[in-house]
């Protein structure tokens, strides 16, 4: 086997449309014109160089590049045979993520059409090479110039357009028809950026005699000694003839060789030759996610030998951990929706993932392991990859495995309907269906594969009349991929995987609390009604057993702002700043705050606009997501959305360039792995603890009212117990009769890696407290690092250190007499400022 990286000198040329395949001869005689790039590349990354247009994701210059998507675009590549074994039987030109109407050329030779951007082209060109300098071209367009007025009229127009929820210049029906990342026509966070290019990596791959297509290897027990099944297809390329070959199996951690076999005389019949086997692992080290447990990986080699010839398999990972999704009756109607690993339950939380730049080719490992490692610092152990982007790189799924992120990954479908009643569309879809379950089902963050999203949801006639769809067999607009064809490949596949048809999804009708996951939007940020939009205790009516999208928006920091608006003037009323504001904002951050603060927050300043947003923003997310955790029979909360294609106003607690917003500080105590949570519930206290750790939690605390001035401090001292790995209610009773404007319940906790808490029970501005500000007591350096111990005689609210610095906490309340240590990262001789926030 021989592998060649073909991702290094390439060209670009763009035509006209109406310049199709059959005119490459024209194309490639062209002298002038010509960009270099290497791959993965948009078109728009060479231009960006070249300077032929602006970055689309800085102020309003994605309006000017729209006509890229009006152009077909030539890649051109030269390798010399010299660098190509030509002995090997079959030499395979492999080129990933092609957006997305693809025309293939060796040497001139049009080889094939490529339709989709979620699997890759793979064709034998040996026969095809030729001594000296060999041509491989790519003519790539966007794809929707191909749909037609009469194919949107099969679908009934049903494709949801933000310009109806006032997004100007965002949507593209067409996009239905075009195995091509959704989002890349606009969405509510983010504007028309028409993506084109060879996104993916290329290179050329030679087999003689055999080819090793497939290993999978999963848990099929999980204990002291753990069973693992192993699937292996090694494709005999002899035609006619049967082989005699054999393969070995090497699992090892840290170094040392646990398991090792050689599996002899094994019969190789022409083509595919599927082998299983089972595998017994002693002394197993067992993965968990994240807080739960440690997350131990096993490194798998495999390889195949068949006379002279040996292929080694790409080695991979494994972390040995059993799944499963409990979907048990609870009561009546009401079932679990509750996943299980290595036989405990768990508690999902965390958030949405989309992808992470408007020219996703250009994305860097390095922002995939910052957003990875970010995640698990703010406690996550869910992401949920959301169905209008992109089956993401081998790094993001193996970063999640490092870091115990389970994924909840949806399939590319979002918020439209889908032409699944032609045959085309089917087998495109069989195809991505098969390639990405392969790919991805050995990883043992894999927590679950979902059919769509929203599609269910938004095209049922009871939901959403509007959209005139009615379903029949042979027209499912859709529903025959998620609901027939996915679970095919998955029982094909990965039966071992859960799959959920849609999200939301379950119950009589999608979105029903009683069964599956909700979309909490209607009752919430999305409702008509202002005051549902802001009211945090509102999240505290939720009765859904699991939640996988609701969402609250909040500003980046002033560094981010600047940057995005690149020069342009901040005016928070011109077209520049609200194109970076989300769709659905309509103006509810400025009521928030005002309810939550101050009043004309139109005539803030900008620092002043960013600082209360940002507490507004983080409060919302800290108490729903509290919310959500406190309910007995909710199994998990997923925030809309985690992380940023470009910067906004918007939904996400990391913004496009990587920092935190204040949002994140709040969701990370609020999912924190040991934490305390109460709440008002019929006119109890109901004081609960959560511990996802596999450690007993047990401390001593105080407990009681005490005044925000602290010259009032009723408490008692009270022990404090929760299992390891569960959430419990400690204590009920009612709420004492004391002057809450003036003072609440308060819990200081005797351990100083848990949070003190308190009891909120109206908003910050109807509270009577004076500003305070907190002390510095103690400020040292550990090596990059400042460590400050920060203390409060009376409450202080939002007590921070000003600056876009990486904190273990920040914007956090203080109780009255409550010292905390935080660290501040690579803050070495800065001069630090602390502040608090009324």
């Amino acid at each position: 086997m021989f592998r060649l990286e073909m991702n290094e000198n390439w060209k670009l040329h763009e035509s006209l449309l109406s310049v199709e395949k059959d005119q490459w001869a024209y194309v490639h005689g062209l002298e002038d014109g010509w960009y270099h790039c290497s791959l993965p590349a948009d078109v728009r990354m060479p231009l960006i160089a070249a300077g032929v247009i602006k970055d689309p994701v800085l102020a309003d210059y994605c309006r000017e590049s729209e006509w890229i998507e009006k152009r077909a675009w030539w890649f051109e590549h030269t390798f010399d045979s010299s660098d190509v074994d030509l002995e090997e039987d079959i030499i395979e030109l492999i080129l990933e993520g092609l957006d997305s109407r693809s025309d293939i050329f060796i040497n001139g030779q049009y080889i094939g059409s490529h339709y989709s951007v979620h699997y890759p082209f793979v064709y034998d060109i040996k026969d095809k090479i030729r001594d000296g300098g060999n041509v491989i071209t790519v003519r790539v367009s966007s794809g929707l110039e191909a749909v037609s007025d009469q194919d949107l009229s099969e679908l009934n127009y049903a494709v949801c357009l933000e310009t109806d929820n006032g997004g100007k210049y965002r949507g593209d029906a067409r996009r239905a028809f075009v195995r091509r990342p959704q989002y890349t026509v606009g969405w509510d966070w983010g504007p028309k950026v028409i993506t084109c290019g060879i996104t993916g990596g290329a290179r050329l791959e030679g087999h003689k005699k055999i080819a090793v297509r497939e290993v999978s290897l999963h848990t099929e027990e999980a204990g002291e000694q753990a069973k693992l099944k192993l699937m292996l297809n090694v494709e005999n390329l002899g035609f006619i003839s049967s082989r005699d070959g054999t393969y070995k199996v090497r699992i090892s951690y840290k170094g040392k060789t646990v398991f090792e076999q050689l599996y002899k005389d094994r019969l190789f019949t022409s083509g595919y030759n599927y082998f299983e086997e089972e595998i017994l692992i002693p002394d197993a080290k067992l993965w968990w996610p994240n807080g739960y447990g440690s997350q131990p990986l096993y490194d798998v080699e495999v390889e195949a030998a068949c006379e002279d010839v040996t292929e080694k398999y790409p080695a991979f990972r494994i972390g040995i951990r059993k799944l499963e999704l409990n979907t048990d009756v609870l009561k009546g109607k009401d079932r679990k929706f509750q996943f299980v690993i290595n036989g405990k339950p768990i508690y999902c939380k965390g958030g949405n993932w989309i992808p992470n730049d408007f020219i996703y080719a250009r994305v860097t490992d390095e922002k995939y392991r910052v957003l990875i490692d970010e995640a698990a610092e703010a406690n996550f152990n869910m992401l949920r990859i959301w169905g209008g982007g992109l089956y993401e790189r081998d790094l993001f799924y193996d970063l999640c495995d490092e870091k115990g992120i389970l994924i909840w990954h949806d399939f590319m479908f979002a918020c439209s309907t889908y032409p699944d009643h032609h045959q085309w569309f089917r087998e495109e879809m069989r195809r991505e269906f098969d390639y990405q379950t392969k790919r991805l089902r050995s990883h043992c963050s894999l927590g679950l594969f979902c059919g769509t999203n929203e599609v269910h949801w938004l095209f049922n006639s009871t939901d959403n009349p509007k959209w005139g769809i009615e379903f029949t067999y042979e027209h499912q607009y859709g529903m025959y991929i998620a609901n027939i064809l996915s679970k095919e490949i998955m029982h094909a596949n990965c039966p071992y995987i859960p799959y959920w048809n849609s999200s939301p999804y379950g119950g009589e009708l999608p979105n029903d609390d009683t069964v599956g996951d909700i979309h909490h939007w209607q009752q919430a940020y999305m409702s008509k009604k202002m005051e549902e939009r802001i009211e945090a205790k509102d999240y505290d009516k939720i009765k859904a057993k699991f939640v996988s999208e609701y969402g609250y928006v909040g500003p980046c920091c002033m560094e981010t702002i600047l940057e995005y608006m690149d020069g342009q003037p901040i005016d928070r009323t011109s077209e520049v700043w609200q194109m970076h504001n989300n769709v659905f904002e309509k103006d509810t951050v400025n009521t928030a705050i005002e309810k939550n603060y101050v009043d004309h927050a139109d005539k803030l300043s900008l620092e002043d606009y960013i600082t209360y947003a940002g507490m507004v923003h983080g409060m919302m997310y800290g108490y729903s997501l509290e919310a959500m955790r406190f309910k007995e029979q909710c199994y998990g909360g997923l925030f809309w959305m985690y992380n940023d294609a470009w910067g906004e106003v918007g939904w996400t607690i990391i913004d496009y360039y990587l920092r935190r917003k204040i949002a994140y500080y709040g969701v990370k105590r609020a999912l924190a792995h040991q934490k305390f949570t109460m709440r008002l519930v019929d006119g109890s206290v109901v004081l609960q603890g959560v511990n996802d750790t596999p450690e007993p939690l047990a401390v001593k605390a105080e407990f009681g009212y005490v005044s925000f001035d602290g010259t009032i401090r009723d408490t008692r001292e009270i022990s404090l117990e929760t299992a390891p790995g569960e959430r419990t209610y400690l204590l009920k009773e009612a709420l004492p009769d004391r002057d809450y404007k003036k003072g609440t319940i308060m819990l200081y906790v005797h351990d100083e890696k848990i949070d003190n808490i308190w009891l909120r029970l109206d908003d910050m501005r109807n509270l009577e407290f004076d500003t305070c500000r907190a002390s510095c007591i103690d400020d040292r350096q550990e090596g990059s690092d400042r460590i400050l111990t920060v203390h409060s005689e009376a409450f202080a609210h939002g007590v921070h250190v000003k600056g876009n610095y990486r904190c273990s906490d920040n914007y956090f309340d203080l109780l009255p007499g409550e010292t905390k240590t935080i660290i501040i990262r690579d803050a070495k001789d800065a001069a630090l400022q602390l502040t608090s926030v009324r």
